[in-house]
């Protein structure tokens, strides 16, 4: 009988922006317009404004990053991190098992 291993667990995390107006703040007196920052991270002009509005408050951990980079300010000073751990889904674990019995 062929050993399967357990399904991964796969982490994942996000930032949550403090407060909306601070990023605006810091960005206007770095001297960059919404959509030079937007180039600088990558993203969209319309991107940068529904962070700075309070539209977009959760975002992924590569664009916080970039925009407090870019920014040249501390992480921890702009967003606050959340970590989740989840399971695949268990259809996919399912499959596995019926792909499994298959091939036996």
């Amino acid at each position: 009988m062929k050993r399967t291993r357990p399904p991964q667990l796969r982490r994942e995390i996000w930032m949550q922006v403090r407060d909306p107006g601070q990023i605006r703040r810091w960005r206007k007196q770095r001297g960059y317009t919404q959509r030079e920052l937007a180039m600088l991270v990558r993203r969209s002009q319309t991107a940068i404004y529904k962070v700075e509005s309070g539209q977009l408050r959760n975002l992924s951990e590569a664009f916080a990053m970039a925009i407090s980079n870019r920014l040249d300010v501390p992480w921890e000073d702009l967003f606050t991190a959340h970590e989740q751990t989840i399971a695949p889904a268990a259809s996919t674990v399912r499959h596995a098992k019926s792909h499994h019995a298959l091939s036996a």
